[in-house]
């Protein structure tokens, strides 16, 4: 495919973590005692998984059970075709949706077979090249199938579902093998980059075989989720030194508006990416030639890695949208900082690059987030005009909500995850050029504007205003 494997081996200190992000500088001496600190809201989830935990059921493989609703009669027709074949996995949801031009289908598997429980990577392999051949013959209208499986969390959260496998296909991309084979090693390599996740590996009976395969013939996104070795991490913050010296007063860098004299509108699409929405979404973007800026979510940037790259080589850009989606006035200095590295560190692993933005979720950032923040060498960003998007709206709020004071400058927030957004967005932006301006990046927008300094406490105002209202901010020197 012409994509660099990365395969995160190499573990700094004793910490098993991947830390290639430039600005994480891991010190050789043991990390110094730390004060007590409120528990990260990740430590519930970190109980070792014992193998019996990784076979407990966490669906009920019926048709009426496995659509997802959106298009029922082709996601039936797909899940009829795949519970008849065999699949050594347990099939837990099927979804089919459509921007008008493309269509799209997921396929959500749990790992481990289901008569045996055990975990092969090579059965899994197999599961999902059986998947991607049904997929696009069963409905020749799909252009675009992502694939994952999951297994069952802590035996105290057993309805978390952690995804350990993944893979994203265009149809084009598999011209020479569709309908002629669904060997795992004529079909997996040309499905982008695929994503093993390291506790997959830890109790597949074929686990270190499998990575070597992919080292030499596939391209390979494989090692810990960063939930894993979340205090592990949290602990590098102090050897980083970057929790030392947080200002305590001083303006902030910061972006509520771009510059006017552009004659430009960003669009910003938040939380992704997703299955289904995220393809869709680029093909909308693709279709009309507009770019956005994508802030990221760093947990599913770990779990959809492929997705990730799609974003960037649609020439898209992308931001930091924390890693797990906690509001950050909730945290401490040493979470936060976890919050914007990790996140960091996910996006870096996907596609090689890191966001100079970071979106707080919600835009609930008190004024030590947005002084760690701009500590840590980000801008953060808002916004002008709230879709609204995120209280699943339909179409015609959302378009009203976007557009009704749009002007050069305004920065438009939307998000992935629901079908109305997908709905309104070729909407947005031909609404955008009918008032005679273009769409584009929080980078093209921002021009000049970008690194304005701001008080942080007028800034928690303006983002609790901006997370309710649709509203035109003002400029820092009024």
């Amino acid at each position: 495919m012409g994509i660099r494997v990365l395969i995160a081996t190499a573990l700094p200190l004793s910490l098993g973590l991947p830390l290639t992000a430039a600005r994480v500088s891991p010190q050789t001496a043991s990390p110094p005692a730390e004060p007590a600190e409120v528990p990260s809201h990740l430590e519930a989830h970190l109980e070792a998984v014992p193998p019996e935990a990784l076979i407990h059921p966490l669906g009920d493989e019926t048709l009426d059970h496995i659509v997802k609703g959106l298009e029922p009669a082709r996601e039936r027709l797909l899940a009829a075709d795949l519970l008849a074949a065999g699949l050594h996995s347990r099939v837990l949801r099927v979804g089919v949706a459509s921007n008008g031009a493309l269509v799209a289908a997921l396929v959500k598997l749990q790992a481990g077979d289901k008569q045996s429980g055990l975990i092969s990577v090579a059965d899994l392999e197999q599961d999902a090249a059986q998947i991607v051949r049904i997929a696009f013959t069963a409905l020749p209208e799909v252009g675009h199938l992502d694939c994952w499986a999951t297994v069952p969390g802590t035996r105290e959260f057993e309805d978390v579902h952690r995804p350990v496998f993944s893979l994203s296909v265009a149809r084009d991309q598999l011209a020479e093998v569709l309908g002629v084979s669904e060997a795992p090693s004529d079909v997996l390599p040309h499905c982008g980059c695929l994503r093993l996740d390291s506790l997959l590996l830890r109790y597949a009976i074929d686990g270190p075989a499998a990575v070597e395969v992919h080292r030499m013939s596939g391209d390979l996104v494989d090692g810990p989720s960063l939930q894993a070795y979340w205090t592990q991490f949290g602990q590098q913050a102090r050897q980083s030194g970057e929790l030392d010296n947080v200002p305590r007063a001083g303006a902030v860098s910061a972006i509520v508006e771009g510059d006017r004299a552009r004659g430009m509108v960003a669009l910003t699409i938040d939380d992704g990416p997703h299955p289904l929405t995220t393809p869709l979404m680029l093909d909308v973007l693709r279709r009309e030639r507009a770019r956005a800026t994508f802030f990221l979510v760093g947990e599913n940037a770990e779990q959809f890695p492929e997705l990730v790259r799609m974003i960037v080589r649609d020439g898209h850009e992308l931001g930091n949208h924390t890693y797990s989606h906690i509001p950050l006035s909730e945290l401490n200095p040493r979470g936060i900082w976890t919050q914007l590295r990790g996140c960091d560190l996910a996006i870096e692993q996907a596609c090689g690059l890191q966001p100079r933005f970071v979106r707080p979720p919600g835009g609930d950032a008190g004024e030590l987030s947005l002084r760690m923040t701009d500590k840590l060498g980000y801008t953060t960003v808002l916004w002008t005009a709230n879709t609204g998007d995120w209280v699943h709206v339909k179409r015609e709020a959302i378009l009203a909500n976007a557009l009704s004071n749009i002007r050069a400058g305004s920065i438009i927030l939307m998000h992935q995850g629901d079908l109305w957004s997908l709905d309104a967005l070729p909407y947005i932006i031909r609404g955008i050029r009918a008032s005679g301006l273009e769409v584009g990046t929080v980078s093209d927008v921002v021009g000049t504007a970008a690194g304005e300094r701001w008080d942080p406490a007028e800034l928690v105002a303006l983002a609790r205003k901006a997370h309710t209202d649709t509203w035109q901010a003002p400029r820092a020197d009024g």
